[in-house]
């Protein structure tokens, strides 16, 4: 079982099963594969499926959250770039899909660089068909990620979900290939888990605050 701290409501992962690259990982919750009908599971099994209410609760969330991350750190937004992570179709990131448009809106929220335009990658198929290890990473070695100088050395790589931290990874290594000082932190929704692997992972570090933010966020949808 990987080990997480808190930090300002969020887990704090010092390390992942693949970690190369990356100075730490955060996420908001857990997303339990052999539980979905775990309430913050089943919040994140529908925002990756693009149900709108989902989206807007996953965003409004986001954007509260994070701010009070970043101070927790000791940055501060100019000091930082943002980035995400790509989908297996994508060579370059879509601004209208949900990951790169929170991306996006949070650079301009905590003042940072918005930078989503510097990764770039070879298009490959989708990871969620793969369940071995070596297959996911076969298949990610397919994307060749690439990044360009980025106008800060802080940098954040926003994704929906981590599980072993290979996409992350592979945008970090990009991130120093091109920025060498870079420090590279990851960002995502939530940590993909399996109850029967880990251990008793529940949400129960969830702030309480956080529940209702998610609500109100999908009740701004008609």
């Amino acid at each position: 079982m990987i080990g997480f701290n808190s930090k300002a409501g969020w887990m704090e992962f010092p390390y992942l099963t693949v970690s190369s690259g990356l100075t730490k990982t955060y996420a908001l919750a857990y997303k339990l594969t052999d539980n979905t009908g775990e309430k913050w599971t089943s919040r994140c099994i529908r925002f990756k499926n693009k149900d709108s209410k989902a989206f807007y609760g996953g965003a409004r969330l986001l954007y509260a959250a994070f701010p009070p991350l970043l101070a927790a750190m000791e940055l501060e937004g100019k000091d930082c770039a943002f980035v995400c992570a790509l989908s297996s179709s994508e060579t370059v990131a879509d601004p209208d899909r949900q990951i790169p448009f929170i991306t996006s809106e949070l650079a301009a929220i905590v003042g940072a660089h918005s930078s989503i335009a510097a990764v770039s990658k070879q298009a490959h198929n989708k990871l969620h068909n793969l369940y071995k290890a070596d297959q996911r990473d076969a298949e990610l070695e397919k994307a060749q990620y690439a990044c360009g100088v980025l106008p800060a050395q802080n940098v954040f790589v926003f994704d929906d979900f981590v599980t072993r931290g290979g996409t992350l990874s592979r945008v970090a290594r990009a991130i120093k290939t091109s920025n060498p000082e870079a420090m590279v932190y990851g960002v995502a929704l939530a940590k993909t888990e399996r109850v029967n692997y880990c251990p008793h992972p529940d949400n129960g570090h969830v702030p309480q605050q956080w529940d209702k933010i998610w609500t109100d966020g999908e009740n701004e949808v008609a």
